[in-house]
């Protein structure tokens, strides 16, 4: 079987509920406007594998919707792909990181695409080729709670759980605009739940590092309470010394975008945990060796997502299902704050799913799809809707 041609959609969502959160210190709404690509991948054997790119945009993760097209169009395709039989996972992976440094999230997205290949090539699911299933039953987020009011974010994070079956659940808070204020956030939030609860308050690199360890020391009261990236990405130092001054767990997560960045936060004992995204690290076969160097430095893997349209939500799933050691109460991120919509609407409206047999998910947990491959199809005609505006398909080589 040899790969013959990648399609690219570009396509662009936005959110019901915008999420405001501080990236840096800058007060930013996600889900405004974010733009994804989906993924055809031909094989010469009628096989056609779906991936999905999403990047959060240049401020984020170095990489773009326009940016990630063009690699994949005049380097990925033509230099690795074109002709390559996409059972050699390994090999391609070292060809893709050969032919181009960082565009991780346009590897991940191929890499998903491989592996829907492979499974239905072999007639089973994903998980089946990455481990087995480890678990039937993925625990998802329990809620992202944007920047706010305390008493609006505490009232979000109440409404959640009556959504939830009862068990400890781990609810992702958005800080780091004035973090005298967020204690009172954190603290309304904590009342509203319970204290059980694990409250994961991620500051995206938006504290100094006297303000991170101040934080870190008055909301232990709070506890079960984990702080992610609480200092800028590019300072390991920092991140590290506020590891050493707060009673927290400290975890890494924009510092940390490949396995490269991770082994130099261990070496450097800067955290004790990472909040990875399996769809930001290079794909499933990234994602597997992070997880087993991450377990094997002493520290924990919590997993978290970049926003999908369904195809990536669906590959999480199956690395989820299939894979041990990551942080108990929480395997996969929402993957959406709420419903998603084109973002060329002015206000929210209904759309048909993109995929068709996605992860089934009741009451907080989310089963991988059953059949080969992620399990899923396309719907055509939805992502026809969620087309990015002056932009168009992008097909390179050839479909059959």
């Amino acid at each position: 079987m040899k790969i013959i041609g990648v399609e690219m959609f570009p396509v662009s969502l936005a959110f019901r509920r915008k999420v405001k959160n501080a990236f840096r210190g800058v007060a930013t709404d996600e889900g405004v406007s974010e733009d994804n690509i989906i993924l055809k991948i031909y094989t010469d054997e009628g096989l056609v594998g779906l991936g999905e790119v999403g990047t959060w945009g240049i401020y984020y993760s170095g990489e773009s919707q326009e940016s990630d097209m063009a690699a994949i169009q005049h380097y990925l395709f033509p230099k690795v792909l074109e002709g390559a039989d996409p059972f050699n996972i390994d090999l391609i992976h070292r060809r893709m990181d050969d032919a181009a440094i960082g565009f991780v999230c346009a590897k991940s997205g191929i890499d998903f695409a491989l592996y829907d290949i492979m499974g239905k090539a072999l007639g089973v699911p994903v998980y089946r080729l990455i481990g087995g299933c480890y678990t039937e039953k993925v625990p998802v987020q329990g809620a992202v709670i944007g920047i706010d009011q305390p008493e609006i974010m505490a009232a979000i994070a109440k409404d959640a759980l009556t959504h939830l079956d009862p068990g400890v659940r781990l609810f992702k808070v958005k800080v780091g605009l004035d973090y005298l204020e967020d204690v009172r956030r954190v603290e309304a939030i904590r009342e509203a739940v319970g204290p059980e609860h694990y409250l994961l308050l991620d500051c995206n690199g938006s504290l100094d590092v006297k303000e991170a360890i101040h934080f870190g020391q008055i909301v232990q009261q709070y506890a079960p309470v984990l702080l992610e990236q609480p200092v800028d990405y590019d300072d390991l130092e920092g991140l590290g010394e506020v590891k050493r001054n707060v009673p927290v767990p400290v975890g890494a997560c924009e510092c940390a975008l490949t396995i490269q960045d991770m082994m130099r936060v261990i070496r450097m004992d800067a955290c004790d945990f990472f909040n990875f995204k399996v769809d930001r690290l290079g794909g499933i076969y990234k994602g597997k060796q992070a997880v087993g160097m991450i377990n094997a430095a002493g520290k924990w893997a919590l997993q978290s997502a970049q926003i999908s349209l369904g195809v990536g939500w669906a590959a999480l799933a199956h690395f989820s299902a299939a894979t041990v050691g990551m942080f108990p109460h929480v395997s996969i991120a929402g993957g959406w704050p709420g419903e998603v919509y084109p973002a060329y609407e002015q206000e929210y409206v209904q759309v048909d799913p993109v995929i068709v047999g996605g992860p089934k998910v009741e009451r907080g947990y989310a089963s991988p799809p059953p059949g080969p491959g992620l399990g899923i199809e396309l719907n055509d005609e939805a992502v026809e809707r969620y087309m990015s505006k002056g932009r168009s398909p992008l097909l390179v080589g050839r479909r059959s």
